[in-house]
């Protein structure tokens, strides 16, 4: 009988030590389907948040922040008093809710979930070029060696699923058919051989019904064709490295190339690491200053054509 006792006595205890560790945890429709702790919005709808029953509620927010910790109050949300909150994507976003219950003599607080947004990032586009392959023109526009190629990314791939690519600014937006678009392009990647105007439309992948277009501002102009900077570019012309003279060599400012028999240099084009042309000249006297100063400090190389079309490449270090 003693024993019985001891035994009822320590379950009692048992449930009363469950109940004042009182869990209570957020559940809503969309929290956790696209990231952990997270109910993403598309638009402004609502979504309804809910708890386990307990005694007594109070839902807070917290204002989302770049900064870590977060040092923004949890502020309690007047008349959010009961087992479900509703938020929306216009008012909630960028925000962080949890929830007190009390129950009998439990006190607890769930974990916080956060409302995101992220669906309305705008699109962007990414370009990569072939170091020694091209010309930046600037707003957008470049001269590309024939037979290379520009790879254009979606910035965010992971946000956008189905793209639609085009080879020139389309007068007409998807679900209507339009000549600049190129036929099979649908990916997040697309390489471009020819000349055109690229740039992309997308819808979400989260939100099927939400797309977006580049905008043509932001689309990136290409011009392939055989230029000047691709022969002196390449291994296929002739070059006497050996026989240039170049001096100072590191300088801060100024730049001599040639010698005084070869007198004028028909082309001169610097080029950084990255392939990128920063400076051109042409009808360049052997004896002329070349200003680099404004060259940002490293290593660059010198290609120039003299006036017998001999091509020439040469390294100098700007200091």
């Amino acid at each position: 009988m003693k024993t019985k006792l001891i035994f009822l006595a320590l379950l009692f205890m048992t449930i009363l030590n469950i109940k004042a560790q009182c869990n209570p945890t957020i559940t809503s429709p969309r929290l956790g389907v696209k990231f952990p702790d997270k109910v993403v919005f598309c638009n402004t709808e609502t979504e309804t948040l809910s708890t386990q029953a307990f005694g007594s509620y109070q839902w807070y927010k917290q204002e989302w922040t770049w900064q870590t910790p977060n040092t923004n109050p949890w502020t309690a949300i007047p008349g959010a008093t009961s087992q479900t909150l509703t938020i929306n994507g216009n008012d909630d976003q960028l925000y962080y809710f949890k929830v007190q219950v009390i129950d009998g003599d439990c006190t607890a607080e769930s974990s916080a979930i956060m409302a995101d947004g992220f669906a309305y990032a705008l699109p962007a586009m990414m370009s990569t070029f072939t170091p020694g392959t091209y010309q930046d023109l600037g707003e957008g526009e470049y001269n590309v060696c024939a037979g290379a190629s520009v790879k254009f990314d979606d910035v965010f791939p992971d946000l956008y699923g189905n793209h639609t690519w085009y080879k020139c600014i389309p007068g007409s937006l998807p679900p209507s058919v339009d000549p600049c678009e190129i036929s099979g392009a649908n990916g997040d990647t697309y390489i471009a051989t020819g000349s055109g105007v690229y740039g992309f439309y997308a819808c979400t992948e989260y939100c099927p019904d939400q797309c977006e277009f580049l905008g043509d501002g932001s689309f990136v102009k290409l011009n392939f064709g055989n230029f000047e900077f691709c022969s002196l570019a390449t291994d296929e012309t002739k070059r006497k490295e050996s026989s240039l003279k170049i001096y100072p060599n590191p300088t801060s400012q100024f730049l001599y190339i040639g010698k005084e028999s070869d007198k004028t240099y028909k082309e001169i084009s610097i080029i950084d690491m990255s392939g990128k042309v920063v400076l051109q000249k042409s009808g360049h006297h052997f004896n002329e200053p070349i200003d680099v100063s404004l060259l940002v400090i490293g290593n660059y190389i010198i290609l120039s054509k003299d006036s017998e079309g001999n091509s020439y490449k040469n390294k100098f270090i700007k200091k």
